[in-house]
């Protein structure tokens, strides 16, 4: 297989500019206090329509955004660099050219495109509205802004239909004894990775950004979205270690076959004695094909993802509980 390395916009980015990417991510969050900034320096009315909410939303709103860049930017390079490293393993287990279940990743014009057509958007909502200056101020921020976030949309959804190409592949047979996750955890737990980081990323930013009913059901929607998504691009390798699965235990079901048979036929303890280590065996077999997993993903990453998904419940509900007593 020859060399692959996923890099996604940000990265390119990243490494283009001078210097470690440390602190141009620290500028890059900055982005939207310096739209605060920019909005208040234009007249009365933006300044207006900028704090007409409680202070302490406002600044939630405004470091939720920022906070929401430097997790997008970490977490894509996060991602890109695991699945590099994962990329001549898993070559080693699943049939077929891995590199290309994941091509759409290093791609520059869609995440350029996607976020022009954003910027575009919200560009036009602050003409409407508010006029040349503010659309172009407002247009330019969520440029800056998109190229962060929808790029790692762009890196997570990349990876998921990867995840759901490879299970499209046949399994390699494993010489020795089974691994119980046959060697794919590594890719479950990657896909929880990008997981974890685009909820811990969006949602502070609609709950705080938006109404609080909006909020409230973005939010379960895009907890919604993002667990379907996730189990859905697991899905196709969850079938094909349930078909490995079901295919050892045939085979240790065939060995205890073929080790009774003789005890049946004649029924003695000395045929008992002589079918020991064949029964062993069968048995070791047997207790071995019930230990493969039939998810790509232990038990410890599923107890997380039931605890996020209550976690965000429970985040939306308080919100909209405690917002209308103005807490």
């Amino acid at each position: 297989m020859r060399a692959f390395r996923p890099r996604p916009l940000t990265e390119r980015i990243l490494g283009a500019l001078p210097g470690p990417g440390l602190p141009w991510i620290v500028i890059w969050a900055a982005v939207p206090w310096l739209n605060a900034a920019a909005n208040l320096l234009l007249d009365e009315e933006d300044r207006s329509a900028v704090w007409e909410q409680s202070d302490l939303l406002i600044v939630l709103s405004y470091a939720s955004v920022s906070f929401a860049v430097v997790v997008t930017v970490w977490g894509g390079r996060r991602l890109a660099r695991r699945l590099g490293s994962l990329l001549a393993p898993t070559s080693e287990l699943i049939e077929g050219d891995v590199r290309a279940a994941f091509r759409e990743l290093n791609s520059i014009a869609g995440p350029l495109l996607a976020t022009t057509v954003v910027s575009i958007v919200f560009g036009l909502s602050a003409l409407i509205r508010d006029g040349a200056l503010a659309a172009l101020l407002r247009g330019a921020t969520w440029f800056v802004l998109g190229i962060a976030i929808i790029t790692f949309l762009w890196t997570y959804g990349s990876l998921l239909l990867g995840l759901d190409r490879l299970g499209r592949s046949r399994l390699r047979p494993q010489s020795g004894p089974v691994d119980p996750g046959l060697g794919l955890q590594p890719l479950g737990a990657l896909a929880f990775m990008g997981l974890w980081m685009l909820l811990v990323s969006l949602v502070p930013v609609l709950l705080t950004s938006l109404p609080d009913i909006v909020g409230v059901v973005l939010g379960l929607l895009v907890l919604a979205a993002a667990l379907a998504t996730f189990f859905l691009a697991l899905f196709r390798l969850h079938r094909q270690m349930v078909a490995v699965k079901k295919r050892e235990l045939e085979l240790a079901r065939s060995l205890y076959a073929q080790a009774y048979e003789p005890v049946r036929a004649e029924r003695t303890a000395e045929a008992l004695e002589r079918q020991h280590h064949l029964l062993q065996a069968a048995d070791g077999l047997e207790r071995r094909a019930r230990e493969i997993h039939e998810w790509p993903v232990d038990e410890g990453i599923i107890t997380r993802v039931a605890t996020i998904a209550t976690s965000v419940v429970a985040i939306t509900v308080a919100r909209l509980i405690l917002d209308p007593v103005g807490l």
